[in-house]
């Protein structure tokens, strides 16, 4: 059963705590760390899942071959596919595997917009630190962008944060969703609502987490309440 026919839920010390489909919602995405321990992945994902939208597999070691194994190892602990996103260059069509791909600026720029548009795909995802990149990946047929680091964070330690301001600007010049990346955490949700994004990207704030899942539910927990806050 695919995610837009679903409701997630998942109570935690009495309070129970809801999602609709993300369509509806402020999405969250969680990417993997890129450590290539298939086990431990599967293993703390299958705690994470409920809380979020999509689990991304972004292994830039592995082959393309080799994240299909992933997805199918999250499958098989109950992960739903269409919650499934394999990072790549890969343009597959639609498929029960997973629920989407994910692609970096060198993979948007080597396929023509006509095959894109054209194909029964699945949802892309293109990484964008610009507001030209973010238009041409529009122009090229993306689904959704993440854009960033808005913050500061261990990953990228030497470059500066491009902010809320950059987030902005590349939420107001496309149509498509801008999800923020870098350094995102609980108490900075609301800002970066505020600045226009559709959704987040973590992956420290929950895998370096000694629980996972609470820190993915405190995600969840802070976006249901700035949604309450901008009603």
């Amino acid at each position: 059963m695919c995610f837009h026919s679903i409701h997630a839920w998942k109570e935690r010390e009495g309070t129970a705590i809801f999602h609709e489909h993300v369509h509806e919602s402020f999405e969250l995405h969680v990417v993997s760390t890129g450590a290539g321990d298939r086990s431990s992945f599967v293993k703390a994902t299958k705690d994470v899942w409920p809380w979020v939208d999509y689990i991304h597999i972004r292994e830039k070691q592995l082959t393309w071959q080799d994240k299909i194994g992933w997805a199918e190892s999250l499958r098989n602990v109950g992960i739903p596919s269409c919650r499934i996103v394999i990072n790549g260059s890969e343009l597959p069509s639609q498929n029960d595997l997973y629920g989407g791909v994910h692609w970096g600026q060198d993979a948007i720029r080597k396929y023509n917009p006509a095959v894109i548009s054209k194909m029964q795909r699945l949802r892309l995802g293109v990484s964008v630190h610009s507001i030209d990149e973010a238009k041409i990946a529009e122009e090229q047929g993306a689904d959704y962008l993440f854009f960033g680091h808005i913050y500061s964070t261990n990953s990228k330690p030497d470059l500066e944060p491009r902010g809320l301001y950059a987030l902005d600007e590349v939420c107001r010049g496309v149509s498509i969703p801008v999800m923020a990346i870098g350094g995102i955490e609980p108490g900075n949700i609301d800002a970066i609502r505020s600045a226009g994004a559709q959704g987040v990207a973590v992956i420290s704030n929950v895998w370096a987490s000694d629980s996972p899942d609470q820190a993915a539910a405190s995600l969840r927990q802070a976006i249901l309440a700035t949604r309450s806050l901008s009603r």
